[in-house]
């Protein structure tokens, strides 16, 4: 089923050149069949060479493991010293449990006849017998081998016949669902192969080539077989590298060679883990990295080693089924790459966990991709105003609302401090403190700055209010935050207004016109002249009643 997925897009390829079904499949499984009829050829050969020269690397492998046991009389060496610890140690345990032999039937003086030596001969077999003995462990390959091919051939034949019996099957009647199903599924699966079978040969030539190098016997071998066994799952590229490894050092009378090899092994690795599977292969499977290390261990243990090749494909499988069958969605969301929180949700879980760490990442991470107001925009206030959905639902318990506005404050403190370290990096380095103080932007928070941005009701509002002011400052408007108790009714008294001219009041509650009103009529009459601002972040009113809620609180502008 794999090798039909795999060749799937080859005579999809040829028929979109017209070419009939039949001579289009009996093309592609004979290119296919002598692909790997050629590579299991050359690795036969290489392996018999291999076989031959084994004999003429005995010398120096002995020699080696002479050297490291150490070869001198006192058994001076590491593994001679080690070995004969152990013996004695193994000896006195053995002392207290070591019990007087009984004599045997069989010793002198004890008047029993010894036993009498049996030896069986057989007849030399008949032809048939020994023709039997010979081919026998030749057939069972040979006969899977000739059942894949007919089974590809048929498969492949009637891939639309089947098709249709697997959607008249599971496909209850809704055929856009499993056409759309099993098109993916064939997509990513084919794919998958195609992406490995690209990451494995760009692996496995430049890995046989440096073989051939540095001077291994049989790198073309070595080659083809990491090719191959990079399709085992995390077990394949330490199989690929052993093998060249040891005969590395059956035939170097030193260490350099296998220290080249290991140095290979390890470039190629990281070559390819880090530039060529992200570019080619990251995102062919849609499958988490846990997901990836589940599945194996679940299917060798169900399987064996042909479980451990077929895990990826399987479980891509799975996902894809997940995604179009409501009752196995749960599938895509434990072994799916996708999120499964949308970043607004994955910033209000850090906060709520008092993830700090977590929430800032999130927060500089898309910042990095897109800017600090589109975070503010798209991921900020909307974390905000689900924590006011939050605090709506359980009223009695505030100690989360605290929580959630602590941490969003010190989100948007770290990234002011995050936004301003490019510019830090490229101040000259005999900069004074008092040089910096004069740039026009450290005193933007200070009293008097023009623009006071406060929260109207809650500490969620405090932090709205951070974000409004931080941006304000960001774009050299001077803006300073203060929190909800300054607008209450003992506080607002005592509010400094000295140079303020405009107050940005920030509600997250769907009904802010109580509030809005006493605090609008309070700041009006201390100062006539001073223009308020009613920031409704998460309003229950469409924007065509701005300018009735206008009216009835007072404000300037909403």
């Amino acid at each position: 089923v794999l090798l039909a997925f795999a060749l799937s897009p080859i005579i999809d390829f040829l028929r979109r050149w017209r070419v009939p079904r039949v001579p289009a499949v009996v093309i592609t499984a004979t290119l296919a069949f002598g692909v790997i009829g050629g590579l299991s050829y050359v690795l036969s050969t290489q392996l018999i060479r291999l076989a031959e020269d084994l004999p003429s690397y005995q010398y120096t492998m002995l020699s080696k493991i002479d050297a490291i046991r150490g070869s001198d009389d006192d058994g001076g060496g590491i593994v001679d010293r080690l070995t004969s610890t152990l013996e004695r140690l193994r000896n006195r345990l053995s002392q207290a449990d070591k019990a007087e032999p009984v004599p045997s039937p069989s010793e002198p003086g004890t008047g029993e006849p010894e036993p009498i030596p049996v030896i069986i001969e057989s007849e030399a077999g008949s032809p048939m017998e020994v023709v039997q003995a010979v081919a026998g462990p030749l057939i069972k390959p040979l006969v899977t081998a000739g059942l894949v091919v007919v089974f590809v051939l048929f498969v492949l034949l009637e891939r639309d016949d089947l098709r249709d019996r697997f959607i008249k099957l599971v496909g209850a009647g809704d055929l856009q669902t499993s056409t759309e199903a099993l098109d993916e599924a064939g997509t990513r699966v084919s794919r998958y192969l195609l992406m490995q079978l690209i990451v494995n040969v760009t692996y496995g030539v430049p890995f046989g080539i440096g073989l051939y190098v540095i001077g291994v016997p049989n790198a073309a071998l070595w080659g083809l077989l990491a090719i191959i066994l990079r399709f085992i799952p995390y077990l394949g590229p330490f199989l690929a590298a052993l093998f060249p490894m040891v005969l590395a050092f059956a035939v170097d009378p030193g260490w350099s060679m296998l220290l080249w090899v290991a140095g290979l092994f390890l470039v190629m690795e990281l070559v390819s883990n880090n530039f060529i599977e992200p570019w080619l292969y990251g995102s062919s499977t849609g499958l988490s990295a846990l997901a990836v290390v589940a599945s194996a261990i679940f299917w060798t243990t169900l399987w064996g080693p042909v479980g451990l090749i077929l895990s990826t494909p399987l479980t891509v499988c799975l996902i894809v089924i997940g995604r179009y069958v409501p009752q196995l969605n749960f599938l895509g969301t434990l072994l799916g790459s996708d999120p499964v929180l949308a970043p607004e949700e994955q910033l209000y879980q850090r906060l709520l966990a008092s993830n700090h760490e977590g929430a800032i990442e999130i927060a500089e991470s898309y910042i990095d991709e897109h800017s600090a107001e589109e975070f503010y925009d798209r991921v900020a206030v909307p974390a905000l105003c689900l924590a006011e959905e939050d605090r709506r639902r359980n009223m009695s318990d505030g100690s989360y609302k605290r929580t959630v506005a602590e941490g969003m404050v010190a989100v948007i403190e770290e990234h002011a401090d995050y936004a301003q370290q490019p510019q830090a990096d490229t101040a000259k380095s005999g900069e004074t403190e008092a040089a910096r103080q004069t740039d026009g932007t450290a005193d933007l928070s200070a009293p008097g700055a023009p623009c006071l941005c406060i929260g109207g009701k809650t500490d969620l509002d405090r932090a709205a209010a951070e974000m409004t002011a931080q941006l304000m400052r960001s774009r050299s408007i001077g803006a300073r935050a203060l929190p909800p108790i300054v607008v209450g009714q003992h506080g607002i008294g005592r509010l400094d207004l000295a140079g303020v001219e405009v107050v940005c009041l920030s509600y997250l509650t769907h009904q802010p016109q109580t509030f809005a009103t006493f605090a609008c009529h309070r700041l009006k009459k201390r100062a006539p002249d001073l223009k308020v601002l009613l920031c409704l972040w998460n309003p229950a009113i469409g924007a065509d009643r701005a300018a009735e809620l206008k009216d009835r609180t007072g404000a300037d502008a909403v």
